[in-house]
């Protein structure tokens, strides 16, 4: 009779329990909040901001992992130059990333780019702090 009841008791508590996908769910719902409140202050519809987003994003194509191509945020902002700043120490060459010193290392496959070298696709997030009066590093963590 105890099990039975101990039982009983453990009913509600099933239910309370948080599901496996609720901390994706909360960081989907800031997120719905967020262009909810950007669509707001802006007087642009909600859906053409979530349109614009997933065509320059297509967050659906990564199940959100980060960008590769060095994209921020929903609208996939991106700052070559940061990235390239970045770059490993490897990328120049001067070592062999294998930690092998008995083999000649291959030579390095390209050189990094200079800024002025780099397209305006690939210049995006300067542009956007430059007209919203942000900066780039609050563009960069902005959720939305």
């Amino acid at each position: 009779m105890g099990a039975l009841a101990s039982a009983g008791l453990l009913v509600p508590l099933l239910g309370a329990a948080p599901s496996p996908g609720a901390p994706r769910q909360a960081a989907a719902d800031r997120l719905q909040e967020a262009f909810a409140a950007a669509a707001d202050e802006y007087h642009v519809p909600q859906s053409v901001l979530l349109g614009v987003s997933y065509l320059q994003s297509r967050w659906d194509a990564h199940g959100g992992a980060a960008s590769v191509t060095g994209g921020y945020g929903p609208m996939h902002l991106t700052d070559a130059r940061t990235a390239l700043a970045s770059a490993p120490h490897h990328s120049e060459g001067t070592e062999d990333p294998r930690g092998d010193t008995s083999r000649p290392a291959p030579p390095p496959a390209a050189e990094i780019p200079e800024e002025s070298e780099l397209p305006a696709r690939l210049k995006t997030l300067p542009r956007a702090a430059e007209l919203s009066g942000r900066s780039a590093d609050e563009l960069r963590t902005d959720p939305a």
